[in-house]
């Protein structure tokens, strides 16, 4: 059938190993093109604005004893727009994957955010209008890391905002891991 071909390359290309080796060798080349043309291009691009303002409730929180056996252990981190403008929140992350990060208000809920470079980039933004109120909330699962996790942990998840003043925040939280 292909004897115009040079014959040892027309048994190779009748070869079915090589056939399915070719597909699966294009299938992957696509798939990672898809995957890595989209990874930059979609991150949620923040003005900064005179006159949004955010207030902080608490940016730092002590967990104590995290049950290992209790499962994702939430914890929220009170904001507030106190500014005359709209404040945007938008390009959550967290420090680790253990980790993930959600904004949540009365009008408004994100998805859950993850470790940079280990989600997708998102162009969501969440908008608080002046005198509204909204939460970060950090979910921690303690059993992320296998049995072996126990032990002191200290995690931050952090928030883009188009306040002058504070374009960039960070929460932590630290606690024990106990079984």
């Amino acid at each position: 059938m292909l004897d115009f071909l040079y014959p040892p390359l027309g048994e190779l290309i009748m070869n079915k190993k090589f056939i399915i080796s070719i597909i699966i060798f294009i299938v992957a080349v696509v798939g990672f093109a898809i995957v890595f043309a989209g990874n930059g291009s979609s991150k949620a691009v923040i003005e900064k604005t005179l006159g949004a303002k955010i207030q902080i409730d608490h940016s730092s929180k002590n967990l104590g004893n995290i049950i290992y056996d209790k499962g994702v252990v939430p914890h929220s981190f009170p904001i507030k727009n106190i500014g005359t403008k709209d404040l945007e929140i938008a390009n959550l992350s967290t420090s680790c994957a253990c980790t993930k990060v959600l904004f949540k208000s009365s009008n408004d809920n994100s998805e859950r955010f993850g470790m940079k470079g280990m989600s997708q980039p998102s162009d969501w933004k969440g908008i608080l209008k002046p005198g509204e109120s909204a939460e970060i909330v950090a979910e921690f699962d303690a059993q992320y890391h296998g049995p072996q996790g126990v032990g002191p942990i200290s995690r931050t998840v952090s928030i883009e905002t188009n306040d002058t003043d504070h374009p960039y925040v960070e929460f932590n939280f630290e606690g024990e891991v106990v079984k």
